[in-house]
């Protein structure tokens, strides 16, 4: 089959999903309001995909010759991590920072999984790989939107998933075996655009022990299945369309719903990991590593944006040349730039899977650029709200502006520099006001993991024996113990003369 035009996209999704919004059952999701906010957002992905323009970019043939989705390969080299952060840059930029959520999130599970399937089958014996491969194939062939299914409910935090009291149902889990698959049931949350995709990935969200193997389960499901219902989280606006005070939240709704899952089917064909609990942690690492990729180069654009709006304000304001300006402008400038470069040197330093020809992100450096831009979000809104000032929470609406009564008001007192159209210093004003929100705040922090997640994962792969050493060898401590790298250098000061 073809990549998919925008139109066969939104097509596909007319089946008998059942998605809430609002206490709503909706009919059509691609005729509600607010969800078709989120298709035709990740309707971009077949756009681009059909623009000449970047259609090198964004697709390839696979080995019978076919045209298939880039974005959904298996990464198998520096270049091709490469590419896949061209495609999810490409996608941000021209989404307004938020790439088009047809495969976004659910490329990096699928990512995850494959290079974890074969681990486990070299464990256990299993098939996974093979399963895993054929699922690949797939959604390439008939270019599928892909949303991905980790993190669920939890229930209370301090107990495992099999010693929850009020119900075993908190994390997904299996409830049957049979000859032809598997029975599952209970919940994952924050799963972004998956009310509007057409596959999903389920993976664990976290370390199992013996007693909660059941819950070790991974697997693909189409989003139509029986059992499946989606509730949908309310759009950030509630004006669709109006993208004059909601310039980012009018056009990008990312759906980050509530799955559940009332004994659902899973054939075999489609199960990625059943029970085999002592690896259930490295999917949900695995993908935190292809993830944290896809964060800080989607964040890499999100930054030109805000450090954009922050020196367009400067400049409407008349203020660019004040130096307190100048230094809020500076930060924001290496900001960006060192997210982007971080961002890119996990590629370049990625690693190989052993026994495979697979690679991923180095988790060093992409845990640490995760950390960086999300440690220092509410610092950079703060300057961008400090230059753009007070009018940015008490700007009226684009229906006063564009009110005969009120315009002329509005036009007259809240104009800035002469020469700067005052409509476009109130656009300007409410980009920031919509870009430095409680959501996107919160959205920076917690989305692609939390600030703890990241903190352990560089404590995790820290090389401890390489810092001890450099210690070591300048306090002229010798343990016996060794180092590639410290225990080779010569003698300083040198005894060769």
């Amino acid at each position: 089959m073809a990549i998919k035009t925008p139109q066969d996209f939104i097509k596909s999704l007319k089946d008998n999903r059942t998605v809430y919004y609002a206490g709503e059952k909706i009919k059509d999701i691609t005729q509600h309001p607010f969800l078709k906010i989120c298709i035709d957002w990740m309707a971009m992905d077949y756009v681009l995909s059909n623009d000449p323009r970047y259609r090198e970019l964004m697709v390839e043939k696979d080995k019978d010759g076919e045209d298939v989705p880039f974005i959904l390969s298996a990464q198998k080299s520096r270049e091709d991590l490469l590419r896949l952060r061209e495609v999810v840059k490409l996608l941000a930029r021209v989404c307004y920072g938020k790439p088009s959520g047809a495969k976004f999130v659910g490329k990096d599970g699928l990512n995850a999984v494959t290079v974890v399937a074969p681990r486990v089958d070299k464990k256990y014996g299993t098939n996974y790989a093979a399963n895993v491969e054929k699922y690949r194939q797939y959604l390439r062939k008939n270019d599928l939107s892909l949303a991905l299914a980790m993190t669920d409910v939890k229930g209370d935090r301090s107990l495992r998933p099999s010693q929850q009291k009020q119900h075993l149902d908190f994390y997904v889990h299996i409830v049957e075996e049979r000859s032809d698959g598997i029975v599952v049931r209970g919940a994952k949350t924050h799963i972004s655009q998956s009310p509007c995709s057409n596959e999903m990935i389920v993976v664990p969200c976290r370390a199992m022990k013996e007693d909660d193997k059941d819950y070790a389960v991974s697997f693909g499901i189409n989003c139509d299945a029986k059992g499946i219902t989606f509730v949908s989280t309310p759009a950030e606006t509630d004006e669709p369309g109006n993208f004059f005070d909601h310039p980012i939240s009018a056009s990008t709704y990312i759906n980050d719903a509530l799955v559940v899952f009332d004994d659902v089917f899973v054939p075999n064909e489609r199960v990625f990991m059943k029970g085999e609990w002592p690896l259930a942690s490295n999917i949900a690492y695995m993908f935190g590593n292809f993830h944290r990729l896809s964060a800080e180069t989607y964040k890499a654009a999100e930054l030109e944006i805000l450090t954009g709006a922050a020196i367009a304000m400067a400049e409407y304001n008349g203020i660019e040349k004040a130096s307190h300006v100048q230094e809020k402008i500076s930060w924001l400038i290496q900001y960006a730039e060192a997210v982007e470069i971080l961002g890119r040197a996990a590629c370049e330093h990625c690693v190989t899977e052993p026994d495979s020809d697979l690679v991923y992100p180095n988790p060093m450096v992409a845990n640490i650029c995760k950390l960086y831009f999300a440690d220092n979000w509410h610092q950079a809104t703060k300057y961008v709200q400090d230059i753009a000032g007070g009018i940015v929470a008490t700007v009226p609406s684009a229906k006063d502006y564009f009110n005969p009564k009120t315009h002329d008001v509005m036009e007259k007192y809240f104009g800035g520099r002469d020469g700067v159209p005052t409509e476009d210093r109130l656009k300007m004003v409410k980009l920031v006001k919509d870009f430095t929100s409680v959501y996107e705040d919160v959205l920076t922090i917690h989305a692609e993991g939390s600030l703890a997640a990241q903190k352990m994962m560089i404590f995790a792969n820290a090389d401890f024996n390489r810092y001890k050493a450099a210690a070591k060898r300048v306090a002229r401590i010798d343990d016996g113990t060794k180092d590639d790298i410290y225990s080779n250098l010569p003698d300083f000061p040198s005894k060769s003369y």
